[in-house]
């Protein structure tokens, strides 16, 4: 095959473009300190980019749903860590009154005590936390325990939550309750502050029966009737609503620990994932910048040679 002059131009232009390419392609990458900046850099390993890319957000989501979880739940401890804290005070205002020596005038002095501990209780059934009540179910943009006093101080007390879970979920399709049953229907178990059976109302509402309000209420109203007999009564019910908030304490703890355990576990992961991230997609600086050193060699080098290459008169032609 005859090799022409325009064939060999051709070519060196091709070599000297193909260079100047791979120089580019060098100060890219060490510009971004990345060695896949497109989709067609490296596509397998785009792929598995994609994949633990997709793998970190999902986790900075469950890292959101179990933070939320955990102000919840901190809300509910302190709570009820607030809630125990009246009763044994409770508990404390009803011991002190059972004493032979306090006449009737001294046990409604009392009594005036418990029925401001009673205001308390209902602040705490009320907890906000960011905007939320945390005893109210999933209805839980108002406040979910409404009170009514009569004018012989009888108090109503009126539950307009719901009896819905409330959940985040923390792993792939794995939801976890973080809220304790405030209340629970009537004849059922126990909820945190009494029972409740809803009405026929729109939005509905139930009357709170037994639970710590009533335990408190019949508390103050028997310090008001001097019932020395019923003071012994309400002790007893004191210790025991005690020990009721002491075990929905303890599964608040719970959920605690595992949500915190999981919290741990994901950042760990997330740290493990970071650094494939960086594998697969971080340049070798050092090696980029060698690489580039030598390429610019070789695009020198190919300038020089096409420059004696590309001396063609019309003497060398001719001939």
């Amino acid at each position: 095959m005859r090799i022409t002059s325009g064939m060999i131009t051709r070519h060196t232009q091709n070599y000297i473009q193909d260079g100047m390419q791979r120089m580019a392609r060098y100060q890219e990458m060490i510009s971004t300190t990345k060695k896949i900046i497109r989709l067609s850099d490296d596509p397998t390993a785009t792929s598995q980019l994609l994949n633990v890319r997709s793998n970190v957000e999902m986790n900075k989501q469950y890292m959101r749903n179990i933070q939320d979880g955990l102000s919840y739940l901190y809300g509910a401890d302190t709570a009820l860590d607030t809630a125990g804290n009246i009763i044994k005070k409770a508990k404390d205002y009803a011991l002190q009154a059972a004493n032979d020596t306090l006449d009737d005038d001294d046990r409604k002095a009392v009594a005036e005590q418990i029925d401001k501990l009673i205001d308390e209780m209902k602040d705490i059934a009320n907890t906000v936390v960011g905007g939320v009540y945390i005893f109210a179910g999933t209805r839980n943009s108002d406040p979910p325990f409404k009170f009514e006093r009569n004018a012989d101080n009888k108090i109503t007390i009126t539950y307009h939550g719901n009896l819905e879970n409330v959940s985040r979920e923390i792993l792939d399709q794995t939801d976890y309750p973080i809220n304790i049953p405030s209340v629970s229907v009537t004849d059922s178990a126990s909820g945190l502050f009494g029972q409740v059976e809803y009405d026929d109302s729109d939005p509905p509402k139930g009357t709170v029966t037994g639970g710590v309000f009533k335990t408190l209420i019949d508390l103050r109203d028997r310090l008001m009737d001097d019932d020395e007999e019923g003071l012994q009564q309400s002790i007893g019910e004191l210790e025991a609503q005690h020990d009721h908030i002491l075990r929905y304490r303890v599964q608040v703890g719970a959920r605690t620990n595992h949500f915190e355990s999981v919290r741990d576990q994901l950042q760990d992961q997330e740290l493990r994932l970071t650094q494939v991230i960086s594998n697969l997609e971080d340049a070798d600086m050092a090696r980029v910048s060698v690489d580039l050193a030598q390429q610019r060699l070789v695009y020198q080098s190919s300038l020089a040679s096409a420059s004696q290459i590309l001396q063609i008169s019309l003497l060398h032609f001719l001939r």
